[in-house]
């Protein structure tokens, strides 16, 4: 078994692609017992192709990977002048290692990079590996009041699948180093 310090934290390569479907699907199993998520038997793959491949370009795709390959990955997207976490995805074999943690913490360093202010993400409010998680890592719930318009397109996508009652978007500033100030 990999030890923490044996995973890598990188950018996504079109590679990887198989390797983040199937972290992403298997991940997704852990909600069945909950019943917040639709089957992953009903859904063809759960981030298509095209916005893997996109986001791979565009260098928005962080990889966990061990020497075998791919263990987990986080999707993000820029919606100046926040960075938006689309999806964190571990599979469970690898999970409760730390490695979501250290790719949220990526997700930082890159927001920084693209001078964004904050990170911003949608979960579901009372899944321990959710918002409690995220909440851990210093991001606050978001007033209703205070969602923007892309934001509310998101969770009106998300509605087409999933209860976004149980939702919530969280955010966390950005603190920008010296260096990256000065750069």
């Amino acid at each position: 078994m990999t030890k923490p310090e044996e995973y890598t934290i990188r950018f996504g390569k079109p590679l990887d692609i198989p390797n983040l479907i199937a972290a992403d699907r298997a991940a997704s199993e852990l909600f069945r017992p909950t019943g917040l998520i639709p089957s992953m038997a009903t859904i063809p793959e759960s981030i298509p192709v095209p916005i893997l491949t996109d986001a791979i370009n565009t260098g928005m795709v962080l990889v966990a990977a061990d020497k075998a390959g791919a263990v987990g990955f986080a999707l993000c997207q820029i919606f100046a002048p926040y960075l938006y976490l689309h999806q964190l995805s571990v599979t469970p074999e690898h999970g409760r290692k730390g490695i979501g943690r250290r790719l949220v913490q990526r997700v930082f360093l890159l927001a920084e990079n693209n001078k964004c202010s904050s990170v911003v993400l949608s979960t579901f409010r009372d899944v321990p590996w959710n918002a409690p998680f995220y909440a851990s890592l210093g991001f606050k719930e978001l007033p209703r009041r205070k969602l923007v318009d892309w934001m509310l397109g998101i969770e009106q996508e998300q509605s087409k699948m999933l209860d976004t009652t149980k939702r919530c978007f969280m955010r966390r500033s950005v603190r920008r180093s010296l260096r990256s100030r000065f750069l």
